[in-house]
């Protein structure tokens, strides 16, 4: 199983630990890290080191997922008749949030991350972690409170929209710092692609979850739906270009990973369609199988960012 996978199962077995106060100011104090990091030395665009790059867009990227999977924990935490291991997963959901955040600023030995010098990448991060904080507030709450209310809900379909696209544009600036003759324009392009995929599979669960939960807005509906277009879009892209753009012995796992993705989202795409249905019966334990399935595609996806991570290392 992938690294983070490994540690969020093995954390959300856990407790939540006695300090939960100081992680929580670690957690939403990043707006202020990140100014104090734009003190570090500037190079220009065209000097970022291209050997980090492929390991950058990936972790940034996966910030994407981490923030709708935060959110996800605490809507189904607020349908589950059991919500504190939920909402364990969410409090540890922020704090891999909140590592990689201050690794892609400063530096992480054990994430393979070094130090950001690019003045661009810094004020996008600070951009984004300022987006963030609200809505890991509003997670926080909800878990210190060791419930989920309906003003909690309304307050996760209100701001994680803005936390992540504040997180999806500095991962396009930093695909666009880092991409050079060694990491290619085209498979940076890959990277980002393929790291967004796993965004979706938590931002549709969260969807539904939210819908479920009658946190309907006008164009709600059509949210979750434009969403699933994304994904097979994304899907298709990565299964056109890859081909051209990976050579060698590295091409075939890729494509057979491609493959498989889409044999599984298609049965996860029509349960999901199904289960927004009014027709449909809802219940915790059918959402709770539709998390599972896109549990395990988020598993292979990641398994293929790191695929395409290896042939740009």
């Amino acid at each position: 199983m992938m690294q983070y996978l490994s540690f969020l199962q093995e954390a959300c077995s856990r407790p939540a630990g006695k300090h939960f106060e100081e992680r929580r100011k670690l957690v939403l104090g990043g707006g202020a890290l990140s100014i104090a990091a734009l003190v570090c030395p500037v190079i220009a665009v065209a000097q970022a080191q291209p050997s980090d790059g492929p390991r950058k867009i990936n972790f940034a990227g996966r910030q994407r997922m981490l923030i709708q999977r935060a959110g996800k924990f605490v809507c189904l935490a607020g349908l589950s008749p059991d919500p504190l291991p939920l909402l364990a997963a969410a409090e540890e959901t922020l704090e891999l949030h909140h590592r990689t955040e201050i690794g892609l600023r400063n530096g992480d030995e054990g994430l393979g991350l070094e130090p950001e010098t690019n003045a661009l990448v810094l004020n996008a991060l600070m951009h984004a972690s300022d987006a963030f904080a609200p809505f890991g507030e509003v997670i926080y709450d909800a878990i210190e409170h060791h419930a989920v209310g309906p003003g909690d809900l309304q307050k996760i379909a209100l701001l994680n929209g803005s936390a992540l696209n504040a997180m999806d544009a500095a991962v396009s600036i930093i695909e666009r710092v880092y991409n050079s003759d060694e990491l290619s324009e085209r498979l940076a392009m890959l990277i980002n692609i393929s790291g967004r995929l796993r965004m979706f599979t938590q931002r549709m669960v969260l969807q539904l979850c939210l819908y479920r939960s009658g946190n309907r807005s006008d164009g709600s509906l059509q949210d979750f739906f434009t969403t699933m277009n994304r994904f097979s879009i994304s899907l298709n892209i990565l299964r056109r270009v890859t081909p051209a753009a990976v050579s060698g012995e590295k091409r075939a796992p890729i494509i057979e990973a491609l493959d498989m993705a889409r044999r599984d989202w298609e049965t996860l795409g029509a349960l999901m369609s199904r289960a927004i249905r009014p027709a449909s019966i809802h219940s915790f334990d059918d959402m709770r199988d539709i998390d599972r399935r896109a549990e395990n595609q988020l598993g292979k996806l990641n398994e293929i960012v790191l695929l395409y991570e290896g042939v740009a290392a």
